[in-house]
């Protein structure tokens, strides 16, 4: 007998779920029987995604603007999805930001930049929704760490520091949130081909680099040899949102094709 993970009658929030790996997740969960509830800093890309998982699953689904850097914007965020879900059964935190500036050249904001998106930015979505969850004594919290949060990269110094604070935070929430039935992890992905890694490689052009070569050498060291795909992630994140994750709590899981073994 096949085996499927079935999400149907729970309500989830994709934060960061406009485009990119939250938008191919926010389908997944949708696909699974979610209905799901959008957040992201494009409201516009962010309701055409809620838009065409109604047209393509069937299960509701509503979307708004919401910057993770500032609080009140979170909060209205919070207070939309409960609205419209009438529960939070699953958040998958998911909004992020790159770059690559050499660390003895890199201006101060650009590292608040990268911990304002990255560390505040999980925090404050956490909270916001945990504050929702907790009352109802389960719930599946899904955060978006990195390969960059399990071990130090010299040529993103300021991206490594912000997913290292989203791995502990993971970590700590996990702790505090176990007596309320509630599952904390986070997704640690290696080399996905996004909008963030278009940036990148533009970051190594501008700076006088090769990004084919760049990027050629970044997959050479993949043992598995290939990138990770958005459905890669996707799939990690709908597994922690599942029953099938219900025993796991405070772990990073590595989908790398084996760049990172810890």
């Amino acid at each position: 007998m096949a085996v499927s993970i079935s999400l149907a009658g729970k309500n989830a929030v994709v934060v960061g779920g406009a485009g990119g790996m939250g938008r191919c997740t926010a389908r997944l969960l949708a696909e699974a029987g979610a209905n799901v509830f959008i957040a992201d800093l494009h409201g516009e890309e962010a309701a055409v995604t809620s838009q065409e998982i109604i047209r393509d699953f069937g299960v509701k689904s509503a979307s708004c603007e919401c910057n993770v850097t500032n609080k009140a914007q979170v909060e209205a965020a919070a207070k939309a999805a409960e609205q419209f879900l009438g529960r939070i059964d699953i958040l998958n935190c998911i909004a992020g930001a790159s770059t690559k500036v050499d660390f003895l050249e890199m201006p101060e904001e650009v590292y608040q930049f990268m911990m304002d998106v990255n560390a505040k930015g999980t925090f404050l979505v956490d909270q916001a929704f945990l504050k929702r969850m907790i009352p109802n004594g389960a719930g599946k919290v899904v955060n978006m760490s990195s390969m960059s949060g399990k071990e130090g990269y010299a040529t993103n110094i300021a991206y490594t520091a912000s997913k290292f604070a989203v791995t502990g935070m993971t970590q700590a929430i996990a702790k505090y949130c176990a007596p309320y039935n509630i599952n904390v992890n986070c997704v640690c992905p290696g080399i996905v081909h996004t909008a963030i890694w278009d940036k990148l490689l533009q970051d190594v052009k501008d700076a006088g680099g090769d990004p084919d070569a760049y990027w050629e050498e970044r997959i050479g060291g993949i043992p598995l040899k290939r990138p990770q795909t958005m459905e890669d992630i996707a799939r990690m994140f709908l597994y922690l949102s599942s029953p099938f994750a219900d025993n796991m709590t405070g772990q990073s899981i590595n989908v790398t094709g084996g760049l990172i073994l810890h």
